[in-house]
C-alpha cells in the first residue's frame, strides 16, 4: 500500500511540475503581476442532464501572458492553460496539446462548454477599481456573494449564463497577490 501511495505522489507531483509555466526571472515581461489561488464549481447541463465539476485554479498573469492551470479538488493538475491575445494553448496532464484563437473557443471545443476566462479578471476587481455587484460582461452574469477586506476585490463570485444552455460557475478566491491579509 504504501508503495502505491509513493507512485500515485511522484506521478501527481511531476504532472504539477510538468504543467506549472516556466519564467525567466531576468524578463520584465515574464515577471508575475498578479496571481491567486481558487477553488471553483461548474454546475451545466449536458444532454439535459445536470452536471457538476469541481477543482482548483492557479491563475498567474505576466505582461507576456496569463496562466492558469487546474487541478482536482485534491490538487493534481489536470491541465494547463497559456493564453496570449492571439491565442489560447492547453496542455493536458499526459502531455497532450490543443491550440485554438481564445480562451472560450479552447475551452468549448475541450469540455463542450465555454468558462469565461477572457473576463474573469475583471469579473473579480483590482485594488483601486470599484467592483460593481451583478455586472454583465458579454453572455455571463457574475454576482460577487463576498469580498476581500478591500471592498473591489472579489472573494467569492457566482457567474452564470443562460444560452445557449445555463451554466453556472462559482468561484471561491483562497488568495490573491493584491491583497495581503492582517491578521
Amino acid at each position: 500500500m504504501r508503495k502505491l501511495l509513493g507512485c500515485f505522489l511522484i506521478l501527481t507531483l511531476s504532472a504539477c511540475a510538468s504543467l506549472k509555466p516556466v519564467r525567466n526571472p531576468d524578463d520584465v515581461n515574464d515577471r508575475v503581476k498578479f496571481s491567486m489561488d481558487a477553488r471553483f464549481s461548474v454546475n451545466y447541463v449536458e444532454d439535459t442532464k445536470n452536471k457538476n465539476l469541481t477543482g482548483k485554479m492557479q491563475w498567474e498573469e505576466s505582461n507576456r501572458a496569463t496562466d492558469v492551470v487546474l487541478a482536482s479538488p485534491i490538487g493534481s493538475a489536470m491541465a494547463s492553460l497559456h493564453l496570449t491575445s492571439n491565442e489560447a494553448v492547453l496542455k493536458t496532464s499526459s502531455g497532450e496539446m490543443y491550440v485554438e484563437k481564445t480562451a472560450e473557443e479552447l475551452l468549448y471545443r475541450m469540455l463542450g462548454y465555454e468558462l469565461p476566462l477572457s473576463d474573469l479578471r475583471k469579473m473579480i476587481g483590482s485594488k483601486d477599481v470599484p467592483l460593481p455587484d451583478g455586472a454583465k460582461f458579454n453572455e455571463w452574469s457574475a454576482q460577487v456573494d463576498q469580498r476581500f477586506e478591500n471592498p473591489n476585490l472579489a472573494k467569492k463570485l457566482t457567474i452564470t449564463r443562460q444560452k445557449p444552455t445555463p451554466l453556472t460557475m462559482i468561484l471561491f478566491i483562497d488568495e490573491r497577490s493584491d491583497f495581503q491579509s492582517h491578521d
